[in-house]
């Protein structure tokens, strides 16, 4: 069923979701703010416009001391609305304003249930459910978007689903108060933005979708956000596979033989790119820390790699592959020359500030003879913007990579409180994401050969604001396929298969017992189905490539051949149904999980038995014509057979018992 949004122009224009005819959201308020500490949610009596030929209003408010302009713009006509607004100063003296909320809404009277997630580093998307009988506030003061929760709502009674996504990659914050009003947008907590005349400020968009269901409101999002949302380009639509030398080498066994040796047996086997990973900068010391040397991006460790990186660039692609590269370019480690040499792009809190206790604190090197130190440079400054754009261009220059993986192991909290910045003392965080996106945009401009990869300690800047601006979001630092199809089922009611990036299990050189695994024992079997789960989206592996056993070598390269021929298509421009529940980490949740990449005339439908797993029952595909005829093709086994979309429905696809995976190819006859 169809959703729509109505507008209704009046003195106070109201808004209101319907799906099939049934509401979801009852006519209602548009917006919520505060300015100089009193709650406006409506516009000054007759002031009220309605937008001519869109969905928007514009008007004074506060006694005439500020302008609203709203808008709620359709995304690919699919149900789907970015809420906005800009608000401009039009009195005489400075306001402030302390609350930037474009939606405040109220749900059909009833009860919903409710669906969310915590999030947390190697436990990103756990979930929690309840109704709305009572107050639920959800907001993240660590100054990462999906660093405390992710930041995405659920909600869903009898006749609609609704989702509520803040597209925001700092601190931010839903409630549903009053059994049923819902308000999202940048958090409240210690923020703060002054405008002096005539300044105008755009507050940080909310994206609403809706559906007959809460999976249908998900499904039509992130088929949305694929249509109309992320950024594109040759590049990044060739979905090239990547290796990355990480997790089995670190920066204490890399250097640039390693990187060789590994692009060439990546090559062998159809792989597109070959990443180096943190350890290339820095002093040149085999044993240099790389997290205290971030932002000396200017020094290479010449004991790892002597050559200099211009060679290492060109190393890996004389090897086959095209060159990627890793930077936190935002990033500042508390022994870096940088901090030293340029202290006015350094992000600074106050001394007596201390980080909120609703998360722990994840970011690394810090200085303790500093609390004021945050670790990072701020974008809401021009230097700081100019800093990290040049860091970025010098990287590409030099390696010729195109592949960049844009890291963040920082918690901002409330952000940066210099006044020297160009931005005020309780707008700091705000402005630097501000700035990081135009920083983003405007690489992506003069290197639209490269690939965006975006990571913040795995998952946690996981989120619609920085999904505008990026290729790709990596979803984790553990990759184990329990955990790997937890956080996929999650990011995936948010995100098309295109923006996600996450690798098969990994070879893990540091002792996380999660990720335990025998590569020497390790059986075809089991490596197929994590490959496989890595393989529903953008796909890359951090394996010792030059040390794998020649059986599991020879299933690699099968897999990047199955992911070239005949899943890209599929990630490039479908999406991703659930087919079950949610896996859960600690052999929780669904046990035998399935999923279906879904596009026009083909689709590809896994499955997959983790510990624990009974029997597996039929798999049914979803979004198949029941009057048309479908050839099956089991890749396990090669057989392929014809059924209607109807029986299809109706009978499933049934997973061999003894194997841990199965994916079947469906194509339209």
């Amino acid at each position: 069923m169809s959703a729509q949004l109505d507008l209704v122009a009046g003195d106070q224009p109201t808004l209101a979701v319907r799906v099939g005819g049934r509401d979801a959201v009852v006519p209602s308020g548009l917006f919520r703010l505060e300015i100089d500490r009193r709650v406006v949610d409506g516009f000054d009596d007759g002031s009220a416009e309605v937008l001519p030929g869109q969905a928007g209003v514009r008007g004074s408010v506060a006694d005439g001391a500020a302008h609203v302009e709203w808008s709620a713009r359709e995304i690919a006509g699919r149900g789907v609305w970015e809420l906005a607004a800009r608000i401009t100063n039009t009195s005489d003296r400075p306001i402030t304003l302390t609350r930037m909320d474009p939606l405040s809404a109220r749900l059909a009277p009833g009860r919903w249930t409710t669906l969310h997630f915590r999030s947390a580093w190697g436990d990103e998307f756990a979930p929690e459910r309840g109704t709305t009988d009572s107050h639920l506030r959800l907001d993240v003061r660590s100054g990462r978007s999906s660093h405390g929760r992710s930041p995405w709502l659920g909600l869903e009674n009898g006749d609609a689903g609704v989702v509520v996504a803040p597209a925001w990659s700092g601190n931010w914050h839903i409630d549903v108060i009053d059994g049923g009003r819902v308000d999202a947008g940048i958090s409240t907590w210690r923020f703060a933005t002054v405008l002096q005349p005539g300044e105008s400020v755009t507050a940080p968009s909310v994206v609403l979708a809706a559906g007959s269901t809460l999976d249908d409101a998900a499904v039509a999002l992130a088929a949305a956000v694929g249509a109309a949302w992320i950024p594109r380009s040759p590049a990044s639509e060739a979905m090239p596979v990547e290796w990355n030398h990480w997790w089995p080498y670190e920066d204490q066994e890399v250097d640039e033989g390693v990187i060789w040796r590994n692009a060439e047996v990546a090559a062998s086997c159809g792989f597109d790119v070959a990443t180096v990973d943190a350890g290339w900068f820095g002093a040149p010391e085999a044993d240099s820390v790389w997290m205290e040397q971030r932002g000396d991006w200017h020094q290479t460790n010449t004991a790892r790699f002597p050559s200099g990186l211009a060679a290492l660039g060109a190393g890996i692609r004389d090897r086959g592959v095209k060159a990627g590269m890793w930077i936190e370019a935002e990033a500042i480690g508390a022994a870096a020359e940088l901090r030293r040499s340029r202290p006015d792009v350094v992000a600074l809190s106050e001394p007596s500030f201390r980080h909120d206790p609703s998360y722990g604190v994840q970011t690394v090197s810090l200085d303790p003879d500093d609390p004021s130190f945050l670790g990072y440079v701020c974008l809401g400054s021009p230097a700081g913007r100019e800093h990290v754009s040049a860091a970025l261009d010098a990287l590409v220059t030099e390696t010729g990579a195109e592949w960049i993986k844009l890291d963040f192991n920082i918690d901002p909290d409330s952000g940066c409180r210099r006044t020297d910045h160009g931005h005020g003392a309780d707008d700091g965080l705000f402005r630097h994401y501000e700035g990081l996106y135009a920083v983003l945009d405007a690489f992506r401009e003069r290197h639209p050969e490269v690939v965006l990869e975006s990571c913040s300690s795995g998952g946690l800047r996981l989120d619609l604001g920085l999904a505008r601006h990026v290729h790709c979001h990596f979803l984790s630092d553990p990759d184990y396929t329990e955990h790997h199809l937890q956080v996929l089922w999650g990011a995936s009611l948010m995100l098309p298969p295109a923006a996600i990036l996450h690798w098969s299990w990994s070879q893990w050189r540091g002792d996380y017992p999660p990720a335990r695994k025998d590569f020497a024992a390790l059986g075809t079997d089991e490596f197929d189905a994590m490959l496989r789960a890595a393989m529903m989206h953008r796909f890359g592996v951090s394996l010792r490539l030059d040390e794998l056993r020649p059986e599991l070598l020879e299933r690699l390269s099968a897999h990047v051949s199955l992911f070239h021929g005949s899943l890209a298509d599929l990630v490039r421009s479908g999406s991703l149904r659930r087919l079950s529940e949610q896996p859960v980490r600690g052999r929780r949740g669904e046990r035998a999980p399935a999923f279906q990449l879904v596009a026009a005339d083909r689709h590809a439908v896994f499955a997959f038995r983790l510990d624990g797993a009974e029997d597996l029952a039929p798999v049914h595909p979803v979004d198949i014509d029941d009057s048309r005829d479908y050839r099956v093709t089991d890749v396990d086994s090669g057989d392929g057979f014809v059924r209607s979309g109807a029986e299809l429905r109706r009978s499933g696809l049934s997973p061999a018992e003894s194997r841990r995976s199965a994916l079947w190819l469906l194509d339209a006859v």
